[in-house]
């Protein structure tokens, strides 16, 4: 069938469901959230079905993104029945889905991630409103436990009829990371996000070495799950820190085996020796996911580049997000704790200690030290030349002085009465005094390692690719 045709039944069908649904809805024929899901199943699995069908996957990857984007303006523009809760979910998938296709992945992979999002994710939402107790809030929504196991119990099934090859435990472990990542999903954001992690986990579990020996890999679930449960009994971490510790420590695993998992492991243990140090001055508090992932997520996402291509670029540069992640942690504990005259990084004005923006003699030796102790340790166990490990210093450096610099022009300070805050209470007698509402530490944290790793690429790109 040519697939032109393919095409048009697809969108003909979709087009339909939608009607159909927001028709049954409004008559009440159908509960909004039972709706909604079913429209999730059909329309995302249409998808994917027309997906392993089409010989022409990059045409229909550019046809998705079209249709991604006129959905945005629809539902920007008119209000549906079935948009009743804040969402661009049914927009988003179209959008991630057609764009991996453009950029040549495994069509094959494409709509086993599709497939995964469409029935895994439903499942996950109707388990999780009928029988999900207690909820937390992992990331920035509320969500359960039953309800994640659900998702999980879906996805390896779906993992076992997509790979009928492999056995019972690649098929849980290819479930892993895009259950943990719907678990942090919020708003329908996991429509855009799921495909792409999911088909990045499938490609570094195909691909790699580990996956005729069950040895390597089971030595590598050990230790990532003791690291995990090491960090949560020291109170590191919370429990949403702990599984987003885990997400991460498996995506590295798979990307490059023990060395990128030393990443983390040297913040931990450098974070641990200066905790001793300064103990009797200063507490650190139970770290939550949204705290692991702003320090994280840009090192993984690079490291997961490396694992899926082999370019040795990837792998310096996502040492380099690290080398910010440490050097900003560690200057900031120091800083609070050792205390000293604060000055504003943009100003050079004095300032109270512990707000953000602030930068102390002590607290720039001590982020200093444990970016020479980081460089010193990637120099032993990676083939990387002096000029590769001055950068990876540079860009930890300049990422600790453009996560000051944005934390003094425009991280949000509230004041209330004769207190001072970097963090909202949302009473009317709160004032805000600089800054935007929305950014705060973990928002700046995330946003300075993410444009000094960008200005890092391409200032390497020009000098070295």
């Amino acid at each position: 069938m040519p697939s032109s045709v393919l095409f048009s039944i697809a969108a003909a069908a979709v087009l339909a469901f939608t009607v159909f649904i927001e028709f049954a809805i409004r008559r009440a024929w159908l509960p909004f959230f039972l709706g909604r899901k079913l429209l999730h199943v059909l329309a995302i699995g249409t998808t994917a079905w027309i997906i392993d069908l089409s010989p022409e996957s990059r045409t229909l990857g550019f046809v998705l993104v079209a249709i991604g984007v006129l959905l945005l303006v629809v539902l920007l523009n008119f209000k549906w029945w079935l948009q009743q809760e804040f969402s661009y979910g049914i927009a988003l998938f179209p959008i991630s889905l057609g764009a991996l296709l453009v950029l040549g992945a495994s069509a094959s992979w494409v709509a086993t991630a599709a497939w995964v999002l469409a029935l895994s994710d439903a499942s996950a939402g109707l388990i999780g409103r009928r029988w999900g107790a207690p909820k937390f809030i992992f990331l920035s929504e509320s969500k359960s436990y039953q309800g994640a196991f659900a998702f999980f119990a879906t996805a390896s099934v779906v993992m076992a009829l997509r790979f009928p090859d492999l056995h019972l435990g690649w098929w849980l472990l290819l479930s892993l990371i895009p259950t943990l990542t719907e678990l942090f999903s919020w708003r329908g954001s996991d429509n855009f996000f799921l495909p792409i992690v999911t088909l990045g986990w499938i490609q570094l579990i195909l691909d790699s070495p580990y996956l005729g020996s069950w040895i390597e890999v089971l030595a590598g679930g050990i230790v990532v799950l003791l690291l995990t449960w090491f960090v949560q009994r020291r109170n590191w971490l919370d429990h949403t820190g702990s599984l987003a510790a885990l997400w991460i420590a498996a995506i590295l695993w798979m990307s490059g085996g023990w060395k990128a998992l030393s990443a983390p492991v040297f913040l931990l243990a450098v974070g641990s020796v200066t905790g001793k140090l300064i103990r009797s001055s200063h507490a650190s508090e139970k770290r939550s996911a949204t705290q692991v992932f702003s320090n994280g997520l840009v090192g993984v996402a690079l490291y997961m580049l490396y694992g899926m291509t082999g370019q040795f670029h990837w792998l310096l540069l996502a040492w380099g997000s690290f080398a910010i992640s440490v050097c900003d942690t560690i200057s900031s504990e120091v800083g609070v704790a050792v205390g000293g005259r604060t000055y504003n990084a943009l100003t050079l004005r004095k300032m109270a200690p512990g707000l953000s923006g602030g930068i102390s003699l002590a607290g720039t030796a001590g982020g200093l030290a444990a970016l020479l102790l980081l460089v010193l340790f990637l120099g032993g166990i990676l083939p990387v030349s002096p000029i590769q490990l001055l950068w990876v210093l540079g860009t930890g450096f300049i990422g600790m002085m453009v996560d000051s610099i944005l934390g003094s022009k425009w991280q949000a300070l509230w004041r209330q009465g004769e207190a001072w805050s970097e963090v909202s209470s949302s009473s009317p007698q709160e004032v805000l005094v600089k800054g935007l509402p929305w950014l705060d530490n973990h928002w700046v944290n995330f946003l300075s390692n993410g444009i000094t790793m960008v200005c890092s690429y391409l200032a390497y790109a020009w000098f070295f690719l």
